[in-house]
């Protein structure tokens, strides 16, 4: 969504914007199968972007600490494109992975405009990698939603390969995609080891696709 800031209500919740500037709102879901590591990238990334976030965000967790809902938060950031001046507006939010949630992560998907796909590096997940990726696929694809992956828990003594993974999920064998980004990151959420990074590299597909879209 794109609108000028002169048309935003003095009412609105939204930090003072000048008239001049453009207002973007984006959605990034956090996706995969459950305790893959969706909320620690969510709360390495708020740490990281502490001083940028314009809500205090939030987490509804089961009693033993794993999502039950989702976990959401908003940041804003400045942007300047061709002499016009963008103020970014992203709600990260994370799905939950256990599997008798779907309903629940459908709601969630709903309006993604990127996607992070969380994948674990633990031997015994790779048919709940496969199945939440699967999934995935079947909520977005038709909507040519950008879509990052990271395998996630790279310090594991027992990790999977990178190629293993891969082709359990279908992707090819190639190190990097056509436009320079990785097929597949490698993460150590709890270290935040190259969260921002595949954040911000998804929030350039997602300008790139939305500045296609709307030219």
């Amino acid at each position: 969504m794109i609108i000028k800031s002169e048309h935003v209500s003095t009412k609105s919740e939204l930090p003072d914007f000048n008239k001049d500037e453009y207002i973007i709102q984006f959605k990034i879901v956090y996706w995969g199968p459950g305790e893959s590591g969706k909320t620690t990238n969510f709360l390495r990334l708020k740490e990281k972007f502490s001083l940028l976030k314009i809500s205090n965000g939030y987490s509804i967790d089961t009693t033993d600490g794993r999502t039950l809902w989702h976990d959401s938060i908003f940041f804003t950031f400045n942007l300047q494109i061709k002499g016009k001046k963008y103020n970014i507006i992203t709600q990260i939010t994370t799905c939950t992975g256990q599997e008798r949630f779907l309903s629940t992560r459908e709601y969630v998907i709903d309006g993604a405009d990127g996607v992070i796909f969380v994948g674990d590096s633990c031997p015994d997940k790779i048919e709940q990698n496969k199945r939440s990726y699967r999934e995935l696929i079947g909520f977005v694809n038709k909507n040519n939603v950008p879509i990052v992956i990271q395998l996630n828990k790279r310090d594991l003594p027992d990790a999977i390969s990178l190629k293993k993974f891969k082709k359990h999920l279908g992707l090819p064998n190639l190190d990097k995609n056509a436009d320079g980004t990785p097929i597949v990151y490698e993460t150590i959420a709890l270290e935040g080891e190259n969260v921002v990074r595949i954040f911000e590299d998804l929030v350039m597909k997602i300008f790139i696709n939305f500045f296609m879209k709307n030219n």
